[in-house]
This record gives C-alpha cells, structure tokens and sequence, in this order.
C-alpha cells in the first residue's frame, strides 16, 4: 500500500476525544484550551455538546468566539468544538483568523497541529507540537499529538516514547492507552500491545476503534478467527486490514 493511504487507513485506528469520524484519541484537552469555567457561554457550549446537542453546542462556541475575538484560548476551544464536529474547512478558517493575530499561542499551535494530523500532513503536525514543546515540555496535548505524527512518519520508536511521557502526565486515559498500544502494534511488537487492548477493551465498549484495534492485534499474533468473531467480520477483512497497515506474520 502507497503511504498517503496507508497515513489514512492508520488515522481511522487512532481514536482521539474531539477529532470527529476520524478522532485522534487523547488529541482532546490540554494544549493551553481555557477551562470553561470563566466563561458562561463555554460552559453551557460544553454542558450541550457533553448531551449530544452538537448544533446547539457549535452556536454557543461560536458566540464565545465572537464576543472574544482577541482571545486565543476561546478561539481554540472553538476550533477544536469545530473539529470535532467533522467542519474541518470551518475550523481551518477560524484557526486562520485566530493564528493572525497569536501565530505562536500554543493552544493555537496544539489545533494546527490536530488539523495537519487529520489532513495527513504529519511532518507539518510534528512541526506544531515541537513548536508547543520547545516552550512547554511538559505541555500534554502537545505529547500526545507529537507521538501521533511520529507514528505516521513510522518512526514508532520516537512515537513510543512521546506516548509514554503524554501518558504519564493522564495514565487513566483510554485515548492515550489505546495510542500506545496501536504504536507498538506497528512496531511489530503485537505480543506487548495485545495485553494492553485486552485491559483496556472492558473499559471502552462501545468504542469501536478499541475493538478493532484489538481485534488486529489478536491477528498479529496468530488468532484470526478470534480477531473476526469480536468485531463481527470475515477474516478476508482482517487480512485486508493487517496487510494496510503492513501488519503481516513477520
């Protein structure tokens, strides 16, 4: 497979709070995004998104945004509410507008960044996060966003060890676990990924993305017909999808 669809094919494996259809787990929170608690209008924008009410949610962020337009956190959080949503064209004018005027907040940075990722442009993303990183080495979303980029740039070794410093700061985070652990998949080390899936599965059961990623880590290490049976498919798919991934008997 060529690597642009090989990028896309492993985005769709990366779960992430707050990246839409193609959600980048952990990739949500964190980055500089202000807390809501300042802010009535981001607080009911998040009480209404946490229920489900997207629109409703996106007009509160919006107007938050039109009432601070100098502020970069807000138009962050904005950004990522836009994100999230699956109005990535809208985001990216946002963000533009935002960037204008604070080209280095890192809040602003950590969405640029998010954006490149779901855009497959990875080497442009690491760029952002190491722009975050070289001023907050500690800056979470920054870690976490980073490691993702390294995984697309099949770098899993660099990958690895930003999945572990983004999960030591969030070590309850299913997003940031299921992460690591589809980094050592694709490092070819199924046999340590696998336990960590099997774990975090119970946790996360209604997240398809666990499942599957799962469900090709048990085909890594030789049960197809287990790997089938849990996400209800053939193993012709499960072939299909370890051989996308480059994830064949080695």
């Amino acid at each position: 497979m060529n690597r642009p669809l090989r990028v896309l094919v492993l985005l769709g494996c990366l779960l992430g709070s707050g990246c839409g259809s193609l959600a980048l787990v952990g990739l949500d929170g964190g980055g500089g995004e202000a807390p809501a608690g300042g802010n009535a209008r981001l607080r009911v924008a998040a009480a209404a998104e946490e229920s489900g009410q997207t629109q409703v949610a996106l007009s509160m962020y919006a107007a938050a945004a039109a009432a601070e337009p100098g502020s970069a956190p807000v138009q962050a959080r904005f950004v990522a509410a836009l994100v999230r949503s699956g109005n990535l064209a809208q985001a990216e004018q946002v963000l533009g507008r935002a960037t204008a005027r604070h080209p280095a907040h890192p809040a602003l940075l950590v969405q640029r960044g998010r954006l490149q990722l779901l855009t497959a442009e990875p080497l442009r993303a690491l760029a952002s996060f190491e722009r975050v990183l070289a001023e907050t080495p500690g800056d979470g979303a920054a870690l976490a966003g980073k490691a993702v980029a390294l995984d697309l740039l099949e770098r899993h070794t660099e990958a690895e060890a930003s999945h572990r410093a983004a999960l030591a700061l969030s070590p309850d985070s299913i997003a940031l676990q299921n992460n690591l652990a589809l980094c050592l998949l694709l490092a070819g080390r199924p046999a340590e990924a696998l336990p960590l899936l099997e774990a975090l599965a119970p946790r996360a059961p209604m997240l398809a993305r666990v499942s599957g990623n799962l469900a090709l880590a048990r085909a890594a290490t030789g049960d197809r017909a287990g790997a089938a049976r849990l996400v209800g498919g053939s193993r012709a798919a499960i072939e299909a999808r370890l051989a996308a991934l480059a994830l064949g008997p080695r």
